[in-house]
């Protein structure tokens, strides 16, 4: 591992901020954190503060005259912004990005919403062919105008390390979950057992997978590029948890944790809006599920999946009422349990339709020979 360094952190407030400084403190780093102040959080020692917006270039470019880096770790702004502003400050910039392969992205998910701009969006399905694991060489897939910054950024960062401007890392984030996550969408479903729900609709049986990330191994991937420079410089790595996890297991995990049982009921994607708030990425109806062997090369050991759903859990139950009413403006989960019932009744009608047709006899067996006596 490398010795003591000079550390930026760009953001802190989030949930992987304090667990990044935190351990880089306990390893002899000095390390300087870098935000607008709005958020503060308390780290295990001391940090400098670096007020700045990290949304806009001259700001950060005021905050870093005079100053260097050995390692700069951007979490939050404008990537591609912030890593021009410390281009000569800096030898080594992690920066955090997000996983827009192509056909994984909603398309409403990348604009403004239409209450604010007026402009209908398309609510259509798309169902996926594809289901390998995602390899990090794939390019991504600029998606409106969030994609195309993005695809700009990713692009902007690995041109950067090839010219020899400065030594980048990208780590591409799926959906971050854990303790003080912004929108977390474990609370759809904590809420509803909360509520004495039973039934939960899920689109297509729950069984597409997902990868997602844990708040804990987003701070193990970090930390792993950072004591490793000469294995990470360079590269561009897909983060997940150990796992994919289904929508079915993801629910059952937080009901065993709330010690609750559920019934999930299936409906075709395009029928089950009432899941759309928390199923990720519902018109791209598909499995998407990252490959993250390069990861090995760092040594990154991730905590299982069900201690960090049951840690997600026991946070959101320390304070339901608080910490769930932050996280519902940015669900946009209507929770219209009537709606939901509606829904479940047709469902159910449905299924029995079908059930009273009168189908030929079935039957299974494997396709191999059963003989009696030796063959001549």
């Amino acid at each position: 591992m490398d010795q003591h360094k000079h550390i930026l952190l760009v953001g802190g407030g989030g949930p992987t901020g304090a667990l990044v400084v935190n351990a880089l403190i306990a390893e002899g780093h000095r390390i300087a954190v870098m935000n607008t102040g709005r958020h503060p959080v308390a780290f295990d020692g001391p940090v400098e503060h670096l007020a700045a917006d990290p949304n806009f270039l001259e700001s950060v470019q005021q905050a870093v005259a005079g100053r260097y880096f050995d390692t700069a770790i951007v979490q939050y702004g404008r990537l591609r912004l912030v890593a021009r502003a410390l281009t000569g400050h800096v030898e080594h910039l992690v920066g955090i990005t997000s996983t827009f392969y192509p056909g994984w992205i909603d398309p409403p998910a990348t604009v403004r919403p239409t209450s604010e701009t007026g402009e209908a969006r398309d609510w259509s399905v798309q169902y996926l062919d594809e289901g390998l694991p995602m390899p990090p060489h794939v390019p991504l897939d600029p998606v409106g105008k969030f994609g195309a910054r993005v695809v700009e950024t990713d692009t902007a960062l690995q041109w950067a390390h090839a010219q020899g401007d400065l030594a980048t890392t990208i780590l591409r984030y799926p959906r971050i979950y854990g303790p003080r996550q912004p929108g977390a969408v474990e609370w759809s479903i904590i809420r509803r057992l909360l509520d004495g729900r039973e039934r939960i609709i899920v689109p297509e049986g729950g069984f597409l997978l997902q990868s997602a990330l844990y708040a804990e191994n987003a701070a193990r991937v970090v930390l792993a590029v950072v004591r490793d420079r000469r294995a990470s410089a360079g590269r561009v790595f897909n983060c997940a948890d150990g796992e994919p996890i289904s929508h079915r297991k993801w629910i059952r995990l937080i009901a065993d944790a709330m010690g609750r049982t559920v019934e999930l009921v299936s409906a075709p994607a395009a029928l089950a809006r009432p899941a759309w708030p928390y199923a990720r990425w519902p018109l791209t109806v598909g499995h998407h599920v990252l490959d993250i062997g390069d990861l090995a090369a760092l040594g990154y050991t991730p905590a299982p999946v069900a201690y960090g759903i049951r840690r997600t859990v026991d946070w959101f139950l320390e304070d339901p009422a608080a910490r769930g009413g932050a996280a519902e403006p940015q669900l946009k989960d209507a929770f219209r349990y009537d709606m939901e019932d509606r829904i479940i009744a047709e469902l159910d009608r449905a299924r029995a339709a079908i059930e009273a047709i009168d189908f030929p006899d079935f039957d299974m067996s494997h396709y191999y020979a059963h003989p009696s006596r030796p063959a001549r």
